[in-house]
């Protein structure tokens, strides 16, 4: 997974790549979006056929966790595991790690 940190870059890619939203952080002066782009290397044969329906289920888990809906989460993620051939794993696991306690 590549991560990158421009709107317009993202927007570009899009045409030509899997590039899904991940987070936004506000640093000092403006907020930061980071996107990532997923190598269609990565993405099984198998699941190209539900690229769109993984995509539509990846953006409503970046929407759930801004709103911090932890059992939102929760139940996307159970279906987004091991999606995007395994790329954003670290990611879903890293928000939810917000949610759950140590």
């Amino acid at each position: 997974m590549q991560i990158i940190f421009d709107s317009e870059v993202a927007e570009e890619l899009r045409a030509r790549y899997t590039v899904l939203e991940l987070e936004t952080f506000t640093t000092a002066d403006k907020n930061l979006t980071a996107y990532c782009v997923v190598p269609a290397d990565k993405i099984p044969l198998t699941e190209f056929a539900l690229i769109d329906a993984h995509t539509q289920l990846h953006n409503a888990f970046v929407v759930a966790a801004k709103e911090n809906n932890n059992q939102l989460c929760l139940d996307i993620a159970e279906h987004l595991l091991g999606k995007f051939g395994g790329e954003l794993d670290s990611f879903y696991n890293e928000v939810l790690g917000r949610f759950t306690p140590t």
